[in-house]
């Protein structure tokens, strides 16, 4: 029997049916006769008072207050915090936002894959984190070390060997400010000058959009896009682009850490031999390709 935990981060409700209804597809995949399965809903609009939820096949969630702090990583160490409060520890935990559904286009068969690939983790004792992985053009120095690959953050799992190792999920307010400006001045950016160059222009190109070099930065980064929110940094955006970086800089920097820790960094993609290199790369083509349909439906309804 495997204790499983699910702590979804969000923003008001708007998107929580979708978003709990990927959650369900997950479980589905995963959970077997006798599994124990747990579900905390974050939300950090929320200042006080608790209430329950029940749908999908989740029976009675706490809705807790969240923490806002550092967006959605202090939003889950409080999940955390409120499930270590009434259980023992999970063996596994997964943890999301409430962009999954919305904005990332996750078919039934990519839900369920991972899914399958956090059961086929869970008896794994080693540390471990699983999630898409994307990697850098060339290595960069991250502010704790250097770095290839790192694991996007709006969807992972993990056990709880890693999770104890962390502490926490969000590195520290305090490490955060005293990587970033407190204040606009139109000549500097956001980080300040102790950081990597080649790390802040990995980070800055996903946010501050410059119309001139949109582009080069294209072809350079190898991305076909940014943030939806992207645009120039102005006094005006300053503050919302400044917590904006610090989450950004917390998700790279969860990799480097959990690598620290000895984790293995897995995605559903992976495989190690031909056969299966040969399946998982069709499952990838297969899942893009339905995810670029999904994003055109999500346009063309406005």
């Amino acid at each position: 029997m495997t204790h499983y935990s699910f702590v979804h981060l969000e923003f008001g409700n708007a998107r929580r049916e979708p978003s709990i209804e990927l959650l369900a597809r997950f479980r589905e995949a995963f959970a077997r006769p006798g599994d124990r399965v747990g579900l905390v809903i974050v939300d950090n609009a929320r200042t006080d008072g608790e209430e329950t939820y029940s749908g999908f096949g989740f029976e009675t969630a706490r809705v807790i207050p969240g923490d806002n702090s550092n967006r959605e990583f202090s939003g889950w160490d409080a999940g955390v915090a409120a499930v270590l409060a009434h259980s023992e520890e999970p063996e596994v935990w997964i943890f999301t936002n409430d962009t999954v559904a919305r904005h990332q286009g996750w078919s039934p068969q990519r839900a369920a894959r991972f899914g399958q690939e956090i059961e086929r983790l869970s008896t794994h004792a080693g540390p471990w984190i699983l999630g898409e992985v994307n990697d850098y053009v060339r290595s960069v120095n991250t502010p704790l070390g250097p770095q290839l690959e790192y694991i996007v953050t709006y969807g992972f799992a993990m056990n709880n060997t890693l999770r104890k190792g962390l502490v926490t999920l969000s590195p520290g307010n305090e490490f955060l400010d005293s990587l970033v400006h407190d204040s606009f001045e139109p000549a500097r950016k956001l980080f300040r000058d102790h950081v990597d160059p080649g790390y802040a222009e990995t980070r800055l190109v996903f946010m501050v959009a410059d119309p001139a070099q949109m582009e080069e930065n294209k072809r350079k980064f190898k991305w076909r896009g940014g943030w939806y929110k992207a645009s120039p940094l102005s006094a005006e955006n300053f503050a919302d682009m400044r917590m904006k970086l610090r989450c950004v800089v917390s998700e790279t920097l969860l990799s480097v850490r959990a690598r620290q820790l000895g984790a293995d960094i897995r995605s559903p993609y992976d495989a190690r031999n031909g056969r299966q290199r040969v399946r998982k790369t069709l499952q990838f083509f297969a899942d893009k390709l339905w995810e670029r349909r999904f994003m055109r439906r999500l346009k063309r309804s406005g």
